[in-house]
């Protein structure tokens, strides 16, 4: 989930070596997909692309933060962020071939902070299907419209 990712070509593994069958992993999902940009600990680059902890891990907690995150990833994110005292400018493309399951998995994985919280919300892939078809703009423009607002 980076903003700065203009610019930047990655191959991204696919995810169609999962058993079939298998649930998404949200560690895998993540190795795959959020960490080639955002780094293997989500600590991100400062100045390219932002940690997933503090901010993911709030916006877990209320409906409209995951509404958010839901759609950050199934849309992308353009505009400008500021996590963690960093400036962010530039574009996240939406990760287009997971499934509502692994969007789900990789969501509650961020929101658990990668697993350390077990009492953590966890989104289903219903979830994931009820906020996009609450969220009809799907646009990455209208994604950062939605972004909550944290408390200092």
């Amino acid at each position: 989930m980076a903003l700065g990712l203009a610019g930047c070509a990655v191959a991204l593994p696919s995810l169609a070596d999962e058993p079939a069958g298998a649930a998404a992993s949200g560690a895998t999902v993540f190795a795959g997909r959020c960490g080639v940009c955002h780094g293997a600990e989500a600590a991100g680059i400062p100045g390219s692309f932002p940690s997933l902890h503090e901010q993911i891990v709030a916006f877990g907690k209320t409906a409209q933060g995951r509404d958010y995150l839901t759609m950050v990833v199934t849309t992308g994110l353009m505009g400008e962020l500021k996590v963690a005292g960093v400036t962010y400018r530039g574009a996240m493309p939406p990760q287009s071939g997971l499934s509502e399951a692994e969007v789900a998995a990789v969501l509650s994985y961020l929101i658990s902070d990668r697993g350390k919280d077990a009492g953590a919300p966890v989104l289903t892939a219903k979830d994931v299907t009820d906020t996009r078809a609450r969220h009809t703009t799907q646009t990455a423009q209208a994604t950062y419209a939605l972004r909550p607002t944290l408390d200092p």
